[in-house]
Formats: structure tokens, C-alpha cells, sequence
């Protein structure tokens, strides 16, 4: 990590300093204005200028050549599709045209196997509507949805602290289990949704986003 980091230190400052080395050589070969080759009335002349402007033309010629081999190679390599991919989405009185329209989006993903999480900020009857649209979207028999009273940090109203382990035991194991869930919780905010999200989710998957 820290070589790659070393690395691209130096080519920023070698692309830097010959940037700056071609701008002050090309400035100088202009002011004094040197001629290798000229005709009698300068209908034809090539000079130290005209030099240094063939040499950067070619120099970014081979500079192109040779990132074009490397895209080439780089997509000639298989990609690996074997890690495990969860998609978290915080929902908030969300506008329905808009919510409908992500919704509808992350369906159409084609990676193999990803876990879509939607955690509502809100659990009273007035969130209901986005559960039903993602139920709508994502399809009603293959997603799993759960309305919490409480949240990881809060329990609900009348809540004992037995009641609260097992409904967040319960949440986790939810979404561990479905590939696309929704969950409504008690509010707390954007960070306390993607908390929920994210603790649920542990490590069963390698990337989380």
C-alpha cells in the first residue's frame, strides 16, 4: 500500500517537473528562434522550436500507445464475480416517484448475488408507504420486510431489555437470511439507519455500500 502510494508520488512529480522542463525548453527555443533547416525566401523552416514541438507530438504519441496496450490487456483479463456484495439504502420520507425510481434501478443490477438492505428512518404509519414500494419493486415474495419499535441503540415504547435483544436478534437474523429486506425502525436518524445496516449485515459480506 505504502509503495503504491510511493510510486504515484513520483510520477506526479516526474509528469510535474517534464511539464514544466518542456514549457520553459519549448519558451526558450522560441525567443532565440534557431533554424536547423530554412529556405532562401522561408517558405519551408524547421528549427529548435519546431523541434521540441515534433519531439513532444511523439513523445505523447508513444505515451498514448502504450495506455491503449494496457486498457487492452486489462479488459482481455476474466473479471472475478465471487465476492459477496450487499447494497444499503437509507430511506427517509423519501419522495415515492423518486424512491420507486432507485428501487428500480438496483433491480436491474446483474451482479450475482448481491443483498439489497433498506432501512427506513421512521416506523409510523405515515413511513408505511415506502415499505410498500420497495415490497412492490423488489417483489413481495422475495423480500422480507419487519417493522421494529426500536432501533439498535433504543428500545420502543413499552419495551423490556429481553424484548429488545430478541427483536434485535431477530432483525439481524432477517437480514442475514434474505437476499432483499426492508426494515422499518424507530427514528434516530441517518446515521442510526446505516448503523442498523451495517451491524446486521457483520461480516457476511465482503463489501458493503
Amino acid at each position: 500500500m505504502h509503495c503504491e502510494r510511493f510510486i504515484c508520488i513520483l510520477r506526479i512529480i516526474g509528469t510535474t517537473l517534464f511539464g514544466v522542463s518542456l514549457l520553459l525548453g519549448i519558451t526558450a527555443a522560441y525567443i532565440v528562434g534557431y533554424q536547423f533547416i530554412q529556405t532562401d525566401n522561408y517558405y519551408f523552416s524547421f528549427g529548435l522550436y519546431g523541434a521540441f514541438l515534433a519531439s513532444h507530438l511523439i513523445i505523447q504519441s508513444l505515451f498514448a500507445f502504450l495506455e491503449h496496450r494496457k486498457m487492452k490487456k486489462s479488459l482481455e483479463t476474466p473479471i472475478k464475480l465471487n465476492k459477496t456484495v450487499a447494497l444499503c439504502i437509507a430511506a427517509y420520507q423519501e419522495d415515492p416517484d423518486y424512491l420507486r425510481k432507485c428501487l428500480q434501478s438496483v433491480k436491474r443490477l446483474t451482479y450475482p448475488g448481491i443483498k439489497v438492505v433498506m432501512v427506513i428512518d421512521g416506523n409510523s404509519d405515515d413511513d408505511l408507504y415506502m415499505m410498500d414500494i420497495f415490497s412492490e419493486v423488489m417483489g413481495r415474495d422475495r423480500s422480507a420486510t419487519y417493522v421494529w419499535r426500536s432501533n439498535f441503540h433504543e428500545k420502543g415504547p413499552g419495551e423490556t431489555d429481553e424484548s429488545h435483544r430478541e427483536s434485535s436478534r431477530h432483525v439481524t437474523q432477517l437480514v442475514l437470511a434474505s437476499k432483499s429486506v426492508c426494515i422499518m425502525q424507530k427514528w434516530g436518524g441517518k446515521r442510526e439507519v446505516m448503523y442498523t445496516a451495517f451491524r446486521a449485515l457483520g461480516r457476511s459480506v465482503d463489501y458493503v455500500q
